[in-house]
């Protein structure tokens, strides 16, 4: 039995969950080193204590989460060294619940990781965007449990990927490379978090690069070599360049323009060939704002205007989220969903 392995594995399992993420695939939103915002509130509400953000957790806390939510719900203490870590780490990436399946049909060090990456494999969305990751991930696990268990194998030999959770100089260099070419990747510390897997995805994009999103592949290298500076060239971007490009929510943006205003034309139209009140109705729009309830009676029988009033709002309102859209895009905000090139118009 594996009695006192606590510390070793938390050691372990930290090293692959990294910092601060909020990845926007992540189901489990805002974490901090494998801690999910809910379970840290749920774990504070316990203490009596207020909510807080899940990036100010504290190094105790930590600790207390990871023993009584993972290790002492899974008994690891009674497991055999090594299959202790991967019964562990397996429950804080996929859930108690997962863990303890696995462990029903599996009782050994291989076996377990085998059912594992199974089950993420089958994980559609979710393996292509943390596929090359969660598999680096199980493969070190077995690796360390099975020097745990007096069956060391082989190391892996480091292949130049990166991805989140990853920490080295590798990482820091990656880092300040994006960041001289105007790439939100946060501070250069060598740690692969959030920032630095959103600076690497705007990457892929503007380069047209292929690969799982925010996985750094060895063979970006000529293009990183090669690359300007993207913040002035996204600041030129227009409105046209990602219509051209086929952005898919500016086009759904000017579907909505065009519904609008064509309900706009037909309703002016109709009440210009039905009736003969047009211009008495914009005309009594002055005398009828003075008292309230001379607005309310002069919208009773002018409903048509009060429509168009509408809709030209409703035209206003798009325009304006429209030109919001294109400005997130100039600034990073918006990653895009291909890479336009600049017009000269």
């Amino acid at each position: 039995m594996a009695a006192g392995n606590f510390e070793r594995c938390l050691a372990i399992t930290l090293k692959w969950e990294g910092g601060y993420s909020n990845h926007p695939d992540d189901p489990g939103g805002p974490t901090m080193r494998g801690v999910i915002q809910r379970e840290y509130d749920a774990w504070r509400k316990r203490q009596g204590k207020r909510q807080r953000p899940v990036r100010q957790i504290e190094d105790a806390e930590l600790r207390a989460i990871y023993r009584e939510n993972y290790w002492d719900t899974m008994n690891c203490d009674a497991l055999p060294a090594g299959l202790d870590l991967c019964v562990f780490d397996a429950a804080v990436n996929s859930g108690p619940g997962r863990a303890r399946q696995w462990l029903e049909q599996a009782h050994y060090i291989k076996a377990y990781c085998d059912a594992r990456l199974a089950f993420l494999q089958r994980l559609g969305r979710l393996w292509r965007v943390f596929g090359t990751g969660w598999a680096r991930r199980v493969a070190g696990i077995r690796i360390d449990a099975r020097t745990m268990a007096g069956q060391p194998e082989v190391q892996l030999p480091f292949d130049e990927t990166l991805h989140a959770g990853m920490r080295g100089r590798e990482v820091s260099s990656l880092q300040a490379r994006l960041r001289a070419l105007g790439y939100p990747a946060g501070a250069v510390d060598g740690i692969f978090g959030e920032q630095t897997h959103r600076a690497v995805m705007l990457f892929q994009h503007d380069n047209a690069l292929d690969g799982e999103a925010g996985i750094w592949q060895p063979n970006y290298a000529k293009a990183l070599a090669e690359a300007t500076p993207m913040l002035p060239r996204r600041r030129e971007v227009s409105r046209r360049d990602l219509e051209a490009a086929g952005d898919k929510p500016l086009r759904q943006m000017n579907v909505l323009q065009r519904v609008f205003a064509w309900l706009f034309g037909a309703a002016a139209a109709t009440e210009t060939f039905s009736s003969d009140s047009v211009l008495d109705s914009i005309g009594g729009a002055r005398a009828a704002l003075e008292p309230l309830q001379g607005v309310i009676a002069w919208a009773s029988t002018n409903r048509w205007l009060l429509l168009c009033a509408v809709l030209v709002a409703a035209i206003a309102m798009i325009r304006l989220i429209r030109s919001e859209h294109v400005k997130a895009y100039r600034n990073f905000d918006y990653q895009g969903t291909s890479a336009p090139t600049t017009s000269n118009d």
